[in-house]
């Protein structure tokens, strides 16, 4: 009889150690499913946010490429516009020599190169070009230069022959892009072939830039 009991009592501590197992061996496999959900949650958001990056690179891409379709924005149209000066002195220029004026003032849109004084135009459409020569003081000679486009004059300038005397011109035209503006020396049988540094300026603007 006392054996039975004694038995009956190692079941009961045997049991009750099995339920002590298990319940640890549930609360591990619950701590680990609660890492793991954490986890999936940590990596469900930085897809996310891959993804939110990867729409805004393809919308300004599209964007851009919807710019390039239609061509120059407004605000691109707004500021091609130049201003220069002549800030050497010429003592000697050639026949159809290119004046270069090599101090900028202003140059948005980088149409204007000051090392061959040629203005390309960036955009097509209506521009105003401005341009004035001053003559070298004590010459006692014409100075004469015009404004040309493509290889065509579209003015003429003309300083006479008292020092320090000026010519200017102003042109409203078309330019197409591409198309180049520049001022050059007119040499005649009484011209003088200097100009003094500070005096003489070319300048131009898109008036209206063509629909695309």
């Amino acid at each position: 009889m006392s054996f039975l009991i004694i038995h009956i009592f190692f079941m009961c501590l045997l049991g009750s150690s099995a339920d002590t197992n298990y319940e640890k061996y549930l609360e591990a496999r619950l701590s680990q499913t609660e890492t793991d959900v954490k986890d999936l949650r940590a990596d469900l958001n930085l897809l996310k946010l891959q993804n939110d990056a990867l729409l805004e690179a393809l919308g300004s891409q599209n964007t851009k490429e919807k710019r390039l379709l239609l061509g120059p924005t407004t605000v691109h149209q707004q500021y091609v516009t130049f201003y220069v000066r002549l800030g050497k002195h010429y003592t000697t220029l050639n026949d159809q020599e290119t004046i270069i004026f090599d101090s900028i003032v202003t140059n948005a849109g980088q149409g204007y190169d000051k090392y061959t004084g040629i203005f390309v135009c960036p955009i097509s459409g209506f521009y105003q070009f401005a341009a004035t020569i001053v003559s070298d003081g004590g010459t006692d000679k014409n100075l004469d230069a015009e404004l040309m486009h493509n290889g065509k004059q579209i003015a003429h300038l003309h300083a006479t022959l008292y020092g320090n005397d000026e010519g200017t011109q102003i042109a409203n035209i078309h330019c197409a892009q591409g198309e180049r503006i520049w001022i050059r020396h007119l040499q005649g049988a009484t011209d003088a072939r200097s100009m003094p540094p500070g005096f003489s300026s070319f300048s131009g603007a898109l008036l209206h830039a063509d629909s695309p």
